[in-house]
């Protein structure tokens, strides 16, 4: 369980169930991640324990440790990180300060002095998150990968690197 910036990471338990398909069974939920359409919250949590094998952790975000609001999920082994927040509870600032929490997580306890976001080219709500966290695009070419509904999506590249020591450190 990760605390700070007014938000709680936490992992995902069954009880988080009833409250999943109001988060991700969403058109621009699936539109923008891999979360297949239509959601289905058990397969979800079979997909999130099955990913622990290959180093992913997927927690959830809460304001205080209960009701979930979206998720964030992190790579250990490569350092990319994706975020997602469902739609009732947008334009409370939870993406920004949840990536906000992951990544000084990361840096501080991981040891991480670069890591890396793919967001679907146009997707400006998530590059204004990414912004406000430190992230800036970088001049990668363009991923493609296959979203929730199945289609192709083009991912942009987003990095987060150590701010540089002030002089004198």
């Amino acid at each position: 369980m990760l605390t700070g910036e007014g938000v709680v990471l936490r992992e995902w338990a069954d009880a988080d169930t009833p409250y999943m398909p109001r988060l991700f069974d969403a058109a621009d939920m699936a539109a923008n991640t891999d979360i297949p359409a239509p959601f289905d919250a058990d397969a979800f949590l079979i997909r999130i324990r099955r990913r622990q094998a290959q180093r992913i952790v997927d927690l959830a975000v809460t304001r205080d440790g209960g009701e979930p609001c979206g998720l964030v999920a992190l790579h250990v082994a490569s350092g990319v990180i994706g975020y997602a927040i469902g739609p009732a509870h947008r334009g409370r600032g939870l993406a920004s300060r949840s990536l906000r929490l992951i990544t000084e997580f990361c840096h501080v306890r991981l040891g991480f002095s670069r890591l890396r976001l793919g967001i679907v080219q146009g997707n400006v709500p998530s590059q204004r998150v990414a912004r406000s966290a430190g992230y800036v695009r970088g001049d990668d070419a363009l991923v493609e990968r296959v979203n929730g509904l199945g289609e192709p999506k083009l991912l942009e590249t987003w990095y987060w690197t150590v701010p540089p020591a002030a002089p004198g450190r």
